[in-house]
């Protein structure tokens, strides 16, 4: 699967989502699956402080109701979910003699790993299921991100193991985004770098301090399904300069669902069971007209939420996919998590889920041109900056994250050309020169625009991740 993070142009989206971040898997209900032999498992989740995973020591607040719970197969990635009921309890139907690791999300948003024994610095995550297996009662602590189970149960692989302080996942409560010390190798698993989180929900995999889907898509961004051949989130901005908007107000983000070819006319419908809580009831829908005309699309402007939060089969893209394009309206957060379920002809249906593994807080832009600041009075298509030199030589911020820090992993490039100007409005140039800016430590890049003919150039700075999300600032200057 291509998984793909919100840049904000996901970072949201790069999500960057989380796919990313984290990443996206299948899931079947317990009627799709595909294993001769199945067992069940089935436990009881309650929500509450954690003293400690060693001691065990919990104070328990209840029933978590309407909880996911997802299994995540240690070879393959593939998931399989199921919801808590009013009391916390729980029953998944899986392949049997097979590894998971159990997580949570809820309200669209990735919650943490489960710990079954273990302690100090390292811990297990992991069990392996031979026969019907009872869990009993698992507390998740939502302040310190993971859950831990009242006994070490006999399924408890020791063989898969987590790097822990003091009994908790390293990457319990930041969703794997925070780099680690002390982890140096990776596994070829469900969890590469051994902080707890799965590779599906990890906002960095592979514990090299940059982003999924920034420098490549993760390991995790392949669809275990004979049916569906990848299931991804993307997303841009384009902004003029000296925006008032926010990102989220102007991001455009998608959310794709690819079949396999020939397997198209198996899917009855698409939909989103599960979305971030933040932006579920503001979100609204993006227009159709790039989106390969899909059919009952949503009117343009009109609330998610109003359409069931559906994806819709477009009628002229090549190959054929499912997909929604929205304005998040709202802030997102890095372990925002979006559950696709593909429902078939057959009634049976398989969850997907996109985790949102970086969001971006400001795009690329300006600061400053021949060592002037950018003014915010000038440098927009009705007022460009004018200046008088053979030379336009800019200073690119680099773009941010969630957190106000700048993205790791990102290329830069500038887009730049003459343009015209008319009615008191310039145009963007339809094809303009794009160069690359070489990359430098530090918050800023430079880059120098030949400008010897007079004329009013466009000049975007772009940020970009290495599956073509792109973010920038369209930016207008008047050479004298």
């Amino acid at each position: 699967m291509k998984f793909k993070f919100i840049n904000i142009f996901l970072g949201l989206l790069l999500l960057l989502w989380g796919c990313g971040g984290g990443g996206s898997g299948g899931s079947t209900n317990s009627d799709g699956n595909s294993s001769t032999e199945t067992i069940n498992l089935n436990g009881t989740l309650l929500a509450g402080p954690i003293a400690g995973s060693s001691v065990r020591s919990v104070s328990q607040a209840g029933g978590a109701e309407d909880y996911s719970v997802v299994a995540v197969s240690n070879d393959s990635n593939r998931t399989y979910r199921t919801t808590t009921n009013a009391n916390g309890t729980f029953s998944l139907n899986l392949p049997a003699k097979k590894t998971y690791l159990f997580s949570y999300i809820h309200r669209g948003s990735y919650i943490g790993p489960t710990v079954f024994g273990g302690s100090g610095t390292k811990v297990y995550s992991a069990i392996t299921v031979n026969s019907d297996t009872n869990l009993g009662n698992i507390t998740l602590d939502e302040t310190t991100g993971y859950a831990v189970t009242s006994s070490i149960p006999e399924a408890t692989d020791t063989a898969v193991t987590t790097v822990a302080l003091n009994g908790i996942p390293v990457g319990a409560g930041n969703d794997g985004k925070t780099t680690q010390v002390g982890i140096t190798s990776t596994r070829q698993d469900s969890d590469a770098d051994m902080d707890g989180i799965p590779n599906i929900f990890d906002a960095d995999e592979d514990n090299d301090g940059i982003r999924n889907g920034i420098l490549s898509s993760p390991s995790s961004a392949e669809v275990e399904s004979d049916y569906i051949e990848s299931v991804y989130m993307s997303s841009n901005i384009w902004a003029d300069h000296d925006t008032i908007e926010k990102a989220f107000d102007l991001i455009a983000l998608r959310l794709h669902v690819v079949p396999v070819q020939g397997q198209e006319d198996r899917i009855s419908k698409v939909e989103c069971i599960d979305v971030p809580a933040t932006i579920s009831e503001v979100a609204t829908v993006r227009g159709a007209s790039s989106l390969g005309e899909p059919v009952n699309y949503p009117a343009e402007h009109s609330l998610w939420r109003e359409a069931d939060y559906g994806l819709y089969r477009t009628t002229t893209l090549d190959p054929e996919e499912w997909i929604i394009s929205i304005t998040p309206k709202a802030q997102m957060a890095v372990g925002d998590t979006f559950t696709i379920r593909v429902t078939y002809t057959d009634n049976t249906y398989e969850d997907f889920f996109i985790t949102t593994s970086y969001f971006i807080q400001t795009w690329a832009t300006i600061a400053s041109y021949n060592g002037t600041p950018m003014s915010t009075d000038s440098g927009t298509k009705s007022n460009p900056v004018t200046f008088n030199k053979n030379t336009l030589d800019i200073v690119i911020n680099k773009a941010t994250d969630e957190d106000g820090e700048i993205l790791e992993g990102l290329s830069y490039s500038v887009r730049y050309d003459l343009t015209d100007c008319s009615g008191g409005t310039c145009s963007v140039p339809s094809n303009p020169t794009e160069e690359a800016v070489t990359a430098t430590d530090g918050e800023t890049l430079t880059f120098q625009i030949n400008t010897s003919i007079s004329g009013t150039y466009y000049v975007t700075p772009v940020a970009e991740t290495a599956d073509g999300q792109r973010n920038g600032e369209e930016t207008w200057f008047t050479r004298q």
